[in-house]
């Protein structure tokens, strides 16, 4: 079966359900189609800037992206023009989640953003605060019943979850439709299905969202703002994200991985199991060159994972697979 990959970053309408095992996390590869739109010209991205608080639609989109709805928080937070505009609106409409699920969700979200980002070359914060807007902290119904952080619509390998959800015009304000959304075996093929949306744009233009690209912006908010109008059509969807990435304080996810000293290797996969539990231990060693177990986070069982680094210590090799976190052979399946 062909996969219709729809892309909305619409947070479906529906029961929020508590997240499952949000600190194991697991890993897998996957590709991104596009069905067909009319074709628009190549824009010219010119996204840099010193002050973009203002958060308008950076370059000149002829139209947005019409397989994009917006998420329901954003929707809550935008009834009126007084909450269009508040700041605090947003907030208060993404953190239903509780304190506990909101450290689960980062804990299990963050090293997967990290991959994603770094191979698309976006921003791991803008990736993150459109997960936590879209997706509730990962509580919305979607993401417990089908891993799917950012609303991309359609199937994926067949599977798909139907479920309402909202869309926005100027002409029409608010109105909903049922929709097909992806079902994925886990959070990262979401965030990597994101990653490659706004790395490769869509099928009429492969440049529709180069002004999230870090070589094309100056900060995240550059990002952000060219996402309202093409990602988004709600009128605050720029400033939703950057009070998210803000509040939480996002961007230090965004920096260069830490090396510890670790060997530099030309990039591998491993393939990751604990035969007798029923995740995979990590592990973070200090500057002295010590060693701790991370006990908030784990990778899921038989799941494949891209490492760039290695550390000898007592005996043992040690993988790299993401900032500072590492994999014992003992584990490699």
């Amino acid at each position: 079966m062909s996969k219709k990959n729809l892309l909305t970053s619409a947070l479906v309408l529906g029961t929020l359900a508590a997240t499952a095992t949000p600190s194991v996390v697991s890993a897998a590869t996957t590709n991104d189609a596009d069905s067909a739109a009319p074709q628009t010209s190549t824009e010219q991205v010119n996204n840099k800037s010193q002050d973009n608080s203002a958060n308008v639609i950076a370059g000149s989109a002829k139209k947005a992206d019409t397989t994009v709805a917006t998420s329901a928080t954003v929707q809550a937070a935008s009834e009126s023009i007084n909450n269009a505009l508040n700041t605090t609106a947003v907030i208060q409409a993404a953190t239903g989640a509780t304190s506990a699920q909101q450290q689960a969700f980062l804990a299990s979200a963050v090293p997967m953003a990290q991959k994603a980002a770094s191979q698309y070359g976006v921003y791991t914060s803008v990736m993150l605060a459109q997960a936590i807007l879209e997706s509730g902290w990962g509580t919305s119904t979607l993401a417990t019943q089908g891993h799917n952080l950012f609303g991309i619509k359609g199937d994926y390998n067949g599977a798909y979850v139907t479920m309402p959800t909202s869309e926005w015009s100027a002409a029409q304000g608010w109105y909903t439709i049922n929709a097909n959304f992806r079902k994925y075996p886990s959070y990262y093929e979401s965030f990597a299905d994101n990653g490659n949306k706004l790395r490769n744009g869509v099928s009429w233009n492969s440049s529709y969202y180069s002004g999230t690209w870090k070589e094309n912006t100056s900060s995240y908010k550059d990002a952000t703002a060219w996402l309202q109008g093409r990602y988004a059509t709600a009128p605050n969807y720029a400033s939703s994200l950057n009070n998210l990435i803000q509040t939480y304080n996002l961007t230090q996810y965004d920096g260069t991985a830490e090396t510890n000293g670790g060997a530099q290797t030309n990039g591998s996969t491993i393939k990751v199991n604990n035969a007798n539990g029923d995740y995979v231990k990590l592990y973070a060693f200090a500057s002295d060159g010590s060693i701790s177990t991370i006990t908030n986070r784990g990778l899921a069982n038989k799941t494949p994972w891209y490492t760039d680094q290695t550390k000898t210590y007592n005996g043992h090799t040690y993988y790299r697979v993401a900032t500072n976190e590492w994999v014992e052979d003992t584990y490699l399946a």
